[in-house]
């Protein structure tokens, strides 16, 4: 429902102040009061009509947001939690000191690499998943570097194209768009917009390398 806004009580009393004076002032005076209030109204609506739709189009987004994350089913670890998918990425989170953080209002971004990307990642390391959960400074450099402090789904990313992310760990995230395929930092988006009650979490297929 839409609220009435300073622009509009000022055109109110306005239109309250000429109606009175007409019963003061003399015929013509009568005639051109009107005229000219109108005119003035005229102007004032459309800019408050304006500014009243803008507001409706942002509350709509807001609740659309607001809507994706009601349907969720717990904050962001929670929902990684329940996948079968990101159990490693889970056990490092809880390594590294961060699950409460995650569980924080937020809202946040976790660009998720599964579980066949940490694979890949520790082979090319020559890590074992023991090593990497020890080495808790590793871990919590790397995995801030794939979280963003904002709620936005792929939409949102893939209108980032030319303007970077910033992770929690200061490194900038370029985002590229191919037809359906949204790469971020350089590692593909392979499932996106798993929503959470504090944020969102799209799965990517590449673990991303602090620079």
């Amino acid at each position: 429902m839409r609220t009435r806004t300073p622009a509009a009580l000022a055109i109110t009393a306005a239109l309250a102040l000429a109606a009175c004076g007409s019963d003061d002032d003399s015929s013509d005076d009568a005639a051109s009061s009107p005229a000219t209030t109108e005119a003035m109204s005229d102007d004032e609506m459309a800019d408050d009509e304006m500014a009243d739709d803008e507001m409706a189009d942002d509350e709509m987004s807001d609740d659309m947001s607001d809507e994706e994350m009601a349907a969720a089913e717990g904050d962001l670890v929670v929902v990684a939690s329940s996948r079968d998918d990101l159990t490693t990425l889970v056990a490092a989170i809880e390594a590294a000191g961060l699950a409460e953080t995650l569980a924080d209002d937020g809202p946040f971004t976790i660009f998720a690499p599964n579980d066949e990307a940490f694979m890949d990642y520790l082979g090319e390391m020559g890590m074992t998943a023991e090593d990497a959960l020890a080495d808790t400074t590793f871990l919590s450099t790397l995995l801030q570097g794939h979280v963003v402090e904002a709620a936005d789904d792929s939409g949102m990313v893939a209108g980032m194209v030319d303007n970077p992310f910033v992770s929690l760990a200061g490194t900038e995230l370029p985002v590229t768009v191919d037809g359906d395929m949204i790469t971020i930092g350089g590692a593909n988006i392979v499932e996106a917009d798993v929503f959470a009650t504090n944020g969102v979490i799209h799965v990517i297929d590449t673990v991303l390398e602090p620079s």
